[in-house]
């Protein structure tokens, strides 16, 4: 596990590999360097083996292979951190153990699975109680307590979009029952859905890479559709829908951050600042041991991941 690398050791397991950059090096060779990753942690690596590197040219985007190599220190990091010099890449074998890298929550499943039941009964209008547990059923059921929140940004392991969602809803209904005017049941409903359209814009496969559909359409369109699709077999007043397809295509706050439109109702707001907060708040729980302060790549900015 790479979390168990040290300098000097020689290493044979499956990794992810994920090319950040190709290039000539100063004596004519060629180089690729980037990130190896399992579920216990990634860390940088360089190969200037010309076959190998050949190899990664026609990646899009993380790859599980064999990777063989051997640990050494970083001697350009102001860290000193440790990285892998690649001497081999090999296709996985149907007979290796790849489950190391399907990066996996430290969270109770179980007890966001009944987190969720819960929220969908706290929902008193029927026709909006009916779509949740309408959609919440069946393989759109299983592939949302199992499935990723994101490729890397945030919640980016099995279970994640659970986790996220259930959190999510926590952060907003929290805040409607604070502020006067607003109806906790489209909140409720807006925070669970709002990413439902991630259960086939991400795959759960290895790397977590985005579908086709994903790539075409996106969450937000594809949630917005889900919940269209479900609603057309209820009983539910056109102007409920739309304010809940609202809440959906503006959760993430403005166009200029990928929102169709922006949020113009209180319930809006609501769910899109309960998303973002918990986006950011998941953040924190990356840390890789290194230092107090990290650079957070979302965020573009040094966070500070301990207690001074």
């Amino acid at each position: 596990m790479i979390n168990e690398f040290k300098a000097g050791m020689k290493v044979c397991q499956a990794v992810l590999v994920r090319v950040q950059k190709i290039g000539n090096s100063s004596n004519g060779g060629v180089f690729a360097r980037g990130m190896v990753e399992d579920n216990s942690g990634r860390v940088p690596f360089i190969c200037f083996e010309a076959s190998v590197v050949d190899k990664m040219r026609d990646l899009e985007g993380p790859t599980a292979f064999m990777m063989t190599g051997v640990v050494d220190i970083n001697k350009y990091a102001n860290d000193m951190s440790l990285q892998v010099i690649i001497q081999r890449l090999e296709e996985l074998l149907p007979q290796d153990d790849i489950s190391n890298l399907l990066p996996h929550g430290d969270f109770d499943v179980e007890a966001y699975k009944e987190k969720l039941t819960d929220y969908i009964k706290k929902v008193e209008t029927p026709a909006l109680r009916l779509l949740l547990e309408n959609i919440f059923s069946g393989g759109t059921y299983e592939a949302f307590i199992y499935n990723p929140a994101g490729m890397r940004l945030h919640h980016a392991y099995l279970g994640g979009l659970l986790q996220h969602s259930v959190d999510v809803t926590g952060l907003a209904v929290a805040m409607a029952e604070k502020i006067h005017g607003v109806d906790k049941d489209l909140v409720i409903a807006g925070a669970l859905l709002h990413d439902i359209g991630k259960i086939n814009e991400i795959s759960s496969d290895i790397g977590f890479p985005y579908t086709n559909e994903g790539r075409l359409m996106g969450h937000i369109a594809m949630s917005c559709f889900m919940v269209q699709e479900a609603a057309a077999k209820l009983h539910i007043s056109s102007v409920r829908l739309e304010q809940l397809q609202h809440i959906i295509l503006s959760h993430h706050g403005e166009n200029e951050k990928g929102s169709p439109v922006a949020c113009a109702t209180k319930e809006a707001f609501i769910v899109h600042y309960a998303d973002e907060l918990d986006s950011i708040m998941n953040q924190f729980n990356k840390h890789e041991g290194k230092a107090a302060w990290e650079y957070n790549r979302m965020l573009g900015r040094n966070i500070l991941m301990e207690k001074l």
